[in-house]
Order: structure tokens, then sequence, then C-alpha cells
């Protein structure tokens, strides 16, 4: 008879499964993609099934994928029902701006205390480049160059955390911005402030350079905030508590 030893020694030992972290992250990525451009109905129930089929994967890296989903905002999460992409809201909206800008001020008065004026103009030369093509460029590509734009003058700030916060915010306020770009008759001068910005910023113009940046993005909340109540008359979705005065005439402007 074979001793305990002998049979701990013969029992098939059990091998960990290892993540396939690319592909949860490859999952992630194109579910954001379509939750940012609203290709999943605001309101309605993600269906998990037809996912899982679509992408061959099974239910817990789809899951995993959901949930980082529901906490950067895009999807919420009702308990015995599943995922729903979020309504549509003029209010949240209002507030992701606001966000915005609190963020972006306190980037600039962190980067003139630790950006290099090489730095600064590194940052200016990207625009001059997107600026240079931006008559032969796609609206798509426009509004990630102008995306990028931010990014990088939020990097100077040298704050990974405040840099992370402003990635979802910009996430969150995608589609309103993509749409702005489409109906407007976008062009170099709708974006002169970015290198008024810039320029403010390398002569260490704190309060000047803090006005700038708070005019250009409430600008463009103003026109985010105006598209996203067409785009709830149009899913037939919840009204807004926005004040009518917030709201603008129609008029181009990116941020």
């Amino acid at each position: 008879m074979a001793t305990s030893a002998a049979r701990r020694r013969a029992a098939p030992q059990h091998i960990p499964q290892t993540r396939d972290e690319s592909s949860v992250e490859r999952l992630y990525l194109d579910l954001r993609d379509r939750a940012m451009r609203y290709e999943f109905r605001p309101g309605t129930r993600i269906n998990e099934q037809a996912l899982g089929r679509e992408f061959g994967v099974s239910r817990a890296p789809l899951r995993e994928a959901l949930n980082r989903l529901v906490a950067e905002g895009l999807l919420d999460f009702v308990m015995n029902k599943g995922f729903f992409r979020k309504n549509i809201s003029v209010d949240e909206v209002f507030d992701l701006y606001q966000v915005r800008i609190a963020l972006e001020r306190r980037a600039i008065f962190l980067a003139l205390q630790r950006a290099s004026d090489a730095e600064i103009e590194a940052v200016r030369q990207y625009w001059a480049e997107v600026m240079s093509r931006a008559a032969e460029m796609s609206s798509d590509d426009f509004l990630l160059a102008d995306e990028e734009f931010h990014r990088r003058m939020v990097a100077l700030a040298r704050n990974k955390e405040l840099s992370a916060f402003m990635e979802v915010v910009t996430r969150r306020i995608h589609i309103a911005r993509h749409i702005d770009i489409q109906q407007s008759a976008w062009n170099a001068k709708a974006f002169d402030a970015h290198f008024e910005i810039l320029q403010l910023m390398q002569d260490r113009k704190k309060d000047a350079a803090l006005e700038c940046i708070t005019e250009h993005i409430d600008m463009s909340m103003k026109r985010a905030v105006e598209i996203t109540k067409e785009m709830v008359a149009k899913f037939f979705l919840v009204n807004s508590s926005v004040p009518e005065t917030s709201l603008p005439t129609h008029q181009g402007a990116s941020g």
C-alpha cells in the first residue's frame, strides 16, 4: 500500500493559471472606446454574453474590463441586473468641466514652479506642428491632437495623480468634444489660446495664465453643455437642472 507521502507525490499538482494581462487590457481599451462613442446606447444594459462571444473571452476578464469602466464613470453596475451604459447627464458634463478647470489651473500653477522654459517650449512646438497640418487633419485626429496638447501641458506639473484624474475627465467628455469639432467650422483661430497660454507660462505670468486657461475651458464647457442637451433630447433621457443662463449661443470652440 502506498504511503501517504507517496500518494502526495503521485497526486497531480495544481498549476495556477496566469492571467493574460495584455488581453484584458486590449478588451478594456476596446470597450472603453465604444462607451466613449456611445456605441452602447445610454441607459441600456450591456449584453455580457454577446460580448463574450464576440471577443472569445470568459466572464472573468470581461467583468474585469467592465468594472474598470464603472470605476471611470462610463458604466453603472446594478446588483442582480448587470452593467449599464451611464445615462447622458447635462449636469454631469457641466460638473466635469468645472473639475477640468480646477485640474488644469492647478497644473499650470505647479508647472510654473517645476517646468523649465525648454519643457514648455517643447509643448509649444508640438502644437505648432499640429496646427501646420490642421487643414489636412480629420476631426477625429484633430480632437486626439487637442487632447494630447492638454495632456502634455498638464504633465508639466510633474504630478502623476493630477494627470491620472485628468485622463478620466477627458474620456468622459470625449463625445461632446468630438461632436463639437464635427459640427463647428474649426480653424487655427479657434486654438490660438493654446499658444497664448504657453507664452504666458514661458513669461512666468501666473495670474494671466490662470485666467487664460479658465476662459479657454469655460468657453468649451458652454458649448459642451449645449451639445449634451441636444444629445439628451435625441436619446429621450433625463433633463438638466443647469440654469439656462449657463448656456451660450452656438459657437465652435474646443479646449
